[in-house]
């Protein structure tokens, strides 16, 4: 059902507006139950002083070219071989005390009194300690002629360092790319950790209902339409429908934010959720695969899959300069030893510059502060769908908000009912079995209400008209339920609310009996989580609803929002989307934040559509970019800041690598720089990015009172 107005307005003419089998295991009997409650965590609320007047905007009719599926690209060649060369190496303990063993030989090697042939062979030690298997990795990439391979290039510049007399220097070439690369695999070893503390919320067993009995059966062999029983205490391993069994589900170890919620036969269980207090049975309707905890998982590990386009970027320019710094490298060590006869200085020089050459230190750090941001997002229960989600959702600057499910609860009661020629229990039982089959929240809040059964009464044709309502022929009668609009379509006259509230108009034929007063609360911390966004670089907060003006500028105006636009049918909020698109900074975005229901066109519509309290509808998952789990509003600040820090630690690492690589270029070049100095300066801007790319994956959350106090003097 689509949103529903709560004051009868005419539509205005304005010329600016738009229109299964497994594999059986152990059998036992069924398990007793086991209670046990769930973490909770408080929310806090506040209200504000002095909220500014929203101003209303006008939407004209704008068509914008509607954006196309991201389609990742891949870059062949020896190029990306090179820059990728990190991701398949692991942090091992015994790589670790190789590399500790190497160093503390070359620098014992450096100090002891040797000279000649002694001291060569002294040298080699470190260099073979260090470079054993890159020696062997370079002969692969000679053999299978990628003539610019890492490995192949840094054992050459080593032994160009060896051949000039430069032997600490050629040795610590080797050491210090080990030191390099057990920093980036420790790094990527602690994000992989981060992710894998997500396969705790999926089960590797279930317990597999057959004649009565329980076979534990792996759960990734469970197909669909299974019956799996779950223990109290037990993680729900698969998606699927409760067939027996009443028990609470708690969602806060897959959302982190406080949930949970009652399933009966029939309620819907989700992956990722404890059952709390007594066993279920649950038919389960997709695979383990298929199910949310699955998808959450490999949101996490695949992020890498959509590169952003600082990425992209950054490898299109190394693919150009590595090759040139390369070439100038072969010519430095040629041409002025020819015209000098000096080549033995010339020689290390070269070195020099073909170890700047080998920038895939960058590449790596860079992808690894995405895969970062992914993994923690992950384990706060916010999905983001690739590195190119989380650079756009930081350069976004206009967020828009609708209203029913993210500012307010989403959860509607009847606040009073006002019948006309019936009595309020008939007025309901009509609206409700016109509202049965609808999805939409207020129709759900007036079945409930209604006591209104699918056994009841037959609803015939029925006909939901989006922005308007319900008409449904019920008992040889054409039943109307919806807002004033849906009255005006069929020349029905109604009454006016005497209350405020959003008012659901019934009529029967061509008879009006009555109207529905329902009301939605503002979601706890709203406010608070409006004025973060803002703090942290939202330049525009807009509110999109279907209610009526007087009651969308009050909601507005309470929760600070810049702008607000109400009376909306979902069409018309596509419209309105595109219109703030089409009219924001050339250099940012805009973030669509909905249920993921009622409003995914719109979220498809938007740069970054945002799904928010998701976690048991999947079509929202699918249909978004960023998915927040939970019911928490707070946590979409927490995962903008997210976003933002990772934004800035890529730049910030582009940036060193850019001023370093330069500086050790033109140094190493005029030989003012030399060869062991340059490398060991290059290894500290490795060392540095890799932590400055770990900050993203243990961001602590900022101290909210702090900000918001900062802000409101701010903007005073």
């Amino acid at each position: 059902m689509a949103k529903h107005l709560a004051q009868p307005v005419k539509p205005q003419k304005n010329k600016h507006a738009a229109s299964g089998s497994h594999a059986a295991g152990r059998v036992r009997p069924a398990k007793e139950a086991a209670a046990r409650k769930g973490p909770l965590f408080p929310r806090r609320d506040k209200t504000p002083k002095e909220p500014r007047a929203p101003k209303e905007i006008r939407v004209p009719e704008i068509r914008v070219r509607r954006p196309a599926h991201r389609v990742e690209k891949s870059e062949d060649g020896f190029q990306s071989a090179m820059l990728n060369k990190t991701l398949d190496r692991r942090f091992s303990a015994s790589d670790l005390l190789l590399a500790v063993f190497a160093l503390i030989a070359l620098l014992a090697v450096y100090f002891l009194p040797t000279n000649g042939l002694v001291r060569l062979l002294s040298f080699l030690v470190p260099f073979l300690l260090a470079g054993y298997s890159y020696l062997f990795e370079a002969f692969q990439e000679a053999f299978m002629g990628i003539v610019l391979g890492r490995e192949l290039i840094v054992t050459i510049a080593s032994l160009m360092a060896f051949c000039s007399g430069s032997w600490f220097g050629g040795a610590a070439i080797m050491v210090f790319l080990k030191i390099c690369d057990l920093c980036l695999s420790f790094a990527e070893s602690l994000q992989g950790e981060k992710v894998a503390e997500l396969y705790a919320l999926r089960p590797e067993s279930a317990d597999v209902v057959n004649m009565n009995m329980l076979s534990e059966t792996r759960a990734r062999d469970i197909p669909a339409g299974s019956v799996i029983e779950v223990d109290a205490g037990a993680t729900v391993p698969i998606d699927g429908v409760v067939v027996e069994g009443t028990s609470v589900l708690d969602s806060a170890p897959l959302t982190h934010a406080s949930g949970s919620y009652t399933v009966v036969p029939g309620s819907t269980a989700i992956s990722g959720c404890v059952n709390v207090t007594a066993p279920v049975r649950i038919r389960t309707s997709v695979t383990q695969d298929e199910s949310v905890c699955s998808a959450v998982i490999r949101a996490a590990e695949n992020s890498w899959m959509h590169k952003a386009s600082q990425e992209h970027l950054l490898q299109r320019i190394l693919t150009y300069a590595s090759p040139v710094i390369a070439v100038g490298a072969i010519l430095l060590a040629i041409v002025p030893s020819v015209l000098t006869g000096e080549w033995r200085r010339y020689l290390l020089r070269a070195a020099i510059l073909l170890t700047v050459s080998q920038s895939y230190s960058v590449v790596q750090s860079v992808k690894l502060a995405f895969d970062c941001a992914a993994a923690r997002g992950a384990a706060v229960g916010v999905v983001f769908k690739g590195h190119d989600v989380i650079e756009n959702f930081a350069r976004s600057e206009t967020m828009v908000f609708d209203k029913t499910g993210t500012v307010t609860e989403g959860e509607f009661r009847i606040k009073e009912v006002f019948p006309s020629g019936v009595t309020e229990e008939q007025l309901l039982f009509l609206a409700g079995a016109a509202e049965l089959h609808s999805r939409h929240p207020l129709a759900k809040a007036i079945v409930a209400a209604s006591g209104a059964a699918a056994s009841d009464i037959e609803a015939l044709e029925v006909e939901e008209t989006p922005g308007r309502g319900v008409s449904a022929f019920i008992d040889g009668r054409s039943v109307y339920v919806g807002n004033a609009a849906l009255m005006d379509d069929h020349g029905i006259g109604y009454k006016l609310p005497s209350i405020p509230g959003s008012a659901i108009h019934v009529a029967v034929d061509d008879h009006y009996i009555g109207h529905i007063i329902v009301e939605d609360a503002l979601r706890s911390g709203a406010f608070d989580a409006i004025e973060e966004l803002r703090i942290a670089g939202v330049k525009t907060s807009v509110l999109l609803t279907g209610d009526v003006h007087s009651l969308s500028r009050k909601i507005a105006s309470s929760l600070n929002f810049d702008m607000v636009k109400a009376e909306l049918r979902p069409e018309d909020k596509c419209k309105s989307v595109e219109y703030l698109m089409s009219n924001r900074n050339v250099n940012t975005t805009l973030a669509f934040i909905g249920d993921g229901i009622c409003d995914a066109e719109a979220i498809r519509l938007a740069t970054v559509g945002v799904a928010f309290g998701c976690f048991d509808k999947p079509e929202a998952i699918e249909a978004s970019d960023v998915a927040v789990l939970g019911g928490e509003i707070r946590t979409l600040p927490k995962a903008y800041r997210l976003a933002r820090l990772t934004s800035r630690s890529v730049l910030v690492n582009c940036l060193v690598c850019l001023g370093v690589k330069l500086s050790v270029l033109a140094l190493g070049a005029l030989g003012i720089l030399g060869l062991a100095s340059s490398v060991a300066l290059q290894t500290a801007a490795v060392i540095f990015e890799t932590l400055n790319a770990l900050r993203v994956l243990y961001l602590e959350d900022e101290n909210s009172i702090r900000l918001l106090k900062k802000g409101r003097r701010n903007h005073e």
